[in-house]
């Protein structure tokens, strides 16, 4: 019969197993963090240089509308002529879990890099968020790579090797969290397969993102992704209006996927160095309405937090933000069927924020931007079959929590209606 004790205290067996899971969280996933948010940080403004660079010629010349079919036609050549092929960062990332060092050679991952900054640097609908998870993955799994080799020849490095995937996944928190300037968002995002969440993937996760966090706020600053002017508050009839956004939400992100697959269907005949030309020009005619009557405000370019944020000032008429997403999920879904490469959870939230916009214009809640983010909440989680990551992010880049419970409620019957119709 164990005394009271030793029910309280680790035996020696627990302690040495506490001490190698310390040693390899100390040793391994805290300087992973710390690389991977360094890293981020230079990559960050790097291409924030490239679409500074870009937005100019495009001024001066009168072009910028071209710029994002010129990219987009770039990539699938860039692609086509280096023999990577057709890319999904999402699929790439799933395999993952079964052969890490397959999906992530070292040679062809600098140039799915190259072809994700094509692609979002010339202003394609697409989110750096999606690179920069893979990316974070890749690093993490070269990291894996070192450490293998020294093992090979040190013996005290045996004692931090881990699992390939636990490197891939702290690699890709660490990227998250430095993108979104969210270290928990972060965490769940690459911890989270299927809508599940084990402790043997959070915890490293956790400690990566942090440092990652850490090092990337210490050079670019604490600036919350969506900094709030105004503190929010919690009443009854948020609540129930978030019931019918989800609606709308999971019926819009019902449309955006089946376009996305119907516009796939109909360019895979075409070559894929051509495709990106097809596709490009596309991408240039939804372009010019924003170009003609909102100019300096990037409706269908990049990922949209620019124009999320002008939806957040709550100025926008209800006509206007439906022309928006209809816009922006056309130049979403004509952006990755084309063989654009990027993440789809930036792009998601702004399609999200312009149904919110018009719930916040019509009911006029005294609130302005509170429906906006229950919105791109809901979007998001019906886009990636998620409910909790949406949430917690919207709470962790808006520092509100009055947003969370709406949020939960729109999100909750969005994601519903989505898995119904699919």
């Amino acid at each position: 019969m164990p005394t009271q004790d030793a029910r309280l205290f680790p035996n020696r067996n627990q302690r040495l197993r506490l001490l190698v899971h310390s040693r390899r969280i100390l040793g391994v996933m805290l300087p992973l963090g710390v690389g991977i948010g360094f890293i981020v940080a230079l990559a960050l403004r790097g291409l924030g240089s490239f679409e500074a660079w870009g937005a100019r010629v495009g001024d001066r010349t009168h072009a910028l509308v071209w710029l994002p079919g010129i990219g987009l036609f770039l990539t699938t050549l860039f692609l086509r002529y280096t023999r990577i092929g057709e890319v999904s960062l999402f699929k790439e990332l799933d395999l993952a879990r079964r052969d890490p060092y397959q999906v992530f050679p070292f040679w062809a991952s600098l140039g799915k890099v190259v072809a994700c900054a094509l692609t979002i640097g010339f202003g394609g609908s697409a989110g750096i968020e999606g690179p920069g998870k893979w990316f974070g993955a890749a690093v993490g799994l070269q990291f894996h790579r070192i450490l293998r080799a020294g093992a090979g020849r040190f013996a005290q490095m045996r004692r931090l090797l881990v699992r390939p995937m636990v490197m891939v996944r702290g690699g890709a928190a660490a990227a998250l969290a430095a993108v979104f300037r969210a270290p928990l968002s972060g965490a769940l995002m690459a911890a989270e397969h299927n809508g599940h969440l084990s402790p043997e993937a959070l915890i490293p996760c956790l400690v990566s993102a942090a440092s990652g966090y850490v090092v990337f706020a210490a050079w670019m600053g604490h600036e919350p992704l969506i900094p709030m002017p105004m503190p929010y508050h919690l009443r009854g009839r948020e609540i129930l209006w978030a019931l019918l956004l989800g609606v709308c939400c999971g019926l819009a992100a019902t449309v955006f996927l089946w376009l996305r697959s119907w516009l796939r269907r109909l360019l895979d005949p075409v070559p894929l160095a051509w495709r990106g030309l097809v596709a490009g020009l596309g991408l240039v005619l939804l372009a010019l309405p924003a170009h003609f009557f909102w100019q300096g405000l990037p409706v269908t370019l990049g990922g949209g937090l620019e124009l999320v944020r002008h939806l957040l000032q709550g100025q926008t008429l209800p006509t206007q933000a439906v022309f928006f997403l209809a816009l922006k999920l056309a130049a979403t879904a004509l952006t990755f069927a084309g063989g654009g490469i990027g993440g789809l959870w930036l792009p998601s939230l702004t399609m999200g924020a312009a149904i919110g916009a018009v719930f916040d214009a019509l009911l006029g809640l005294g609130q302005p931007g509170y429906m906006t983010l229950v919105g791109a909440s809901a979007f998001a989680g019906a886009t990636h079959e998620t409910l909790l990551v949406p949430c917690v992010f919207l709470a962790e880049t808006t520092a509100q929590a009055a947003l969370v419970v709406p949020a939960l409620v729109g999100t909750t019957v969005a994601y519903l209606l989505v898995q119904e119709r699919s």
